[in-house]
């Protein structure tokens, strides 16, 4: 009978210790807020349109004050975004997606620039759009 405890024992400190050492990892999606940046060619650019790609796309934010942004959702992978402001290449907004782990799987496509006199740009060559943590 005292060997029946003495095992048991020994094995509720093994469960024991065997559970101390379990650590809880978070699985599944891990929503939030991806940053788009804009790189182009001239300083003085008043508006940018384009598409973001990407799944679970939900919404679109200005990165700060001096910008305004409207967005349309096209579909539950595409966004279509119009930056305006004095825009400067770097931050120009922010979106809010399902799975911040997906990164990879975004994509930013340029479709017009526009001066800051409303002038529209006759090539967007040497404009990028990126999508970035």
């Amino acid at each position: 009978m005292n060997s029946i405890r003495t095992f048991s024992a020994a094995a509720v400190a093994i469960a024991l210790v065997s559970l101390a050492n379990c650590k809880a990892e978070p699985t599944g999606p891990a929503a939030g807020t991806l940053v788009v940046s804009l790189a182009g060619p001239n300083t003085d650019d008043g508006a940018a349109l384009f598409t973001l790609t990407g799944p679970g796309i939900r919404d679109a934010q200005a990165a700060n004050s001096a910008y305004r942004v409207y967005w349309r959702l096209v579909s539950a992978t595409e966004l279509r975004l119009l930056v305006v402001g004095n825009l400067s290449s770097g931050i120009v907004a922010t979106v809010s997606v399902d799975d911040r782990s997906k990164l990879s799987q975004y994509a930013g496509s340029l479709l017009e620039v526009a001066s800051r006199d409303d002038v529209v740009r006759q090539s967007i060559l040497g404009y990028r759009i990126t999508v970035s943590r």
